[in-house]
């Protein structure tokens, strides 16, 4: 069935102004852990600045001229592909340990003192949390702004290669490990942009991208996961290579029509 799609791009929406509002997102989005956590070493601070820069982005997305700030990032309500994408990353993301640990560049080992009971629930809620938010945040600059507000690269290939590429830019505080670094970074953000290409959703990749950290948060509330030497990068990048070939799991976008 067709469907009226959102906002349509509006003939205001010109190259200096999206220039301007990635300028503002992107901001936004470094400043809690370059303000927060690095000068003042604050989480609170990095916390809040991380819920306003939602705030912002809503306010972008309106300036943008979308009556849901939201949808300037094809951030409409796609429960499915949220649902399967988190799925596929809650299940790919601890067999990659697995494979690590079988190939030697992952050690694997209990915690002395893990979170039993309610501690343990309120500590897998509290990491839902606090995985979820900045990886929205992260989607969003990536890969939604691109996919939905400034098109520069159509919605196939080019995006995904862009997307990708901002993503490794998003990730300016860790530009300084190298190269292999950048590649991992790369390699994980070709699966997540083309979530968003093939579902047609910003929610394809919140999901898998939230799947990734909340599955390293949960493994981390039971065991001590540590990579070995480079062999954690180069295991990262490649289930990202698999994540990217799991992707024709999700579903399809829905054509839709004016």
């Amino acid at each position: 069935m067709s469907s009226t799609p959102p906002e349509s791009p509006l003939p205001s929406r010109v190259a200096p102004r999206c220039a301007l509002a990635f300028a503002v997102l992107y901001a936004c989005y470094e400043a809690p852990e370059g303000i927060g956590g690095r000068l003042l070493g604050s989480f609170a601070v990095t916390a809040v600045l991380m819920m306003l820069f939602h705030a912002v982005a809503w306010s972008v997305g309106r300036w943008l001229g979308y009556r849901n700030g939201f949808h300037a990032y094809a951030l409409e309500w796609r429960p499915s592909a949220l649902a399967r994408a988190l799925a596929v990353m809650l299940v790919l993301k601890p067999v990659s340990v697995l494979v690590g640990v079988a190939l030697g560049v992952m050690r694997v080992q209990p915690l002395e003192k893990p979170q039993v009971g309610t501690a343990l629930l309120v500590a897998v809620l509290g990491v839902a949390v606090s995985t979820f938010v900045p990886s929205l945040a992260e989607d969003i600059v990536a890969r939604g702004f691109w996919f939905r507000a400034w098109p520069v690269a159509g919605q196939g290939v080019g995006y995904v290669a862009l997307s990708a590429g901002v993503f490794v830019l998003t990730h300016v505080y860790r530009l300084g490990n190298g190269p292999l670094e950048w590649l991992m970074l790369f390699c994980t953000g070709l699966a997540y942009a083309a979530a968003v290409a093939r579902t047609g959703s910003l929610w394809g990749a919140v999901g898998l991208h939230w799947g990734w950290n909340l599955a390293n948060a949960l493994l981390d509330l039971q065991w001590d996961v540590n990579a070995v030497g480079q062999g954690g990068r180069w295991l990262s990048a490649a289930t990202g290579l698999v994540a990217l070939g799991l992707v024709v799991l999700l579903p399809k976008r829905r054509d839709s029509t004016v």
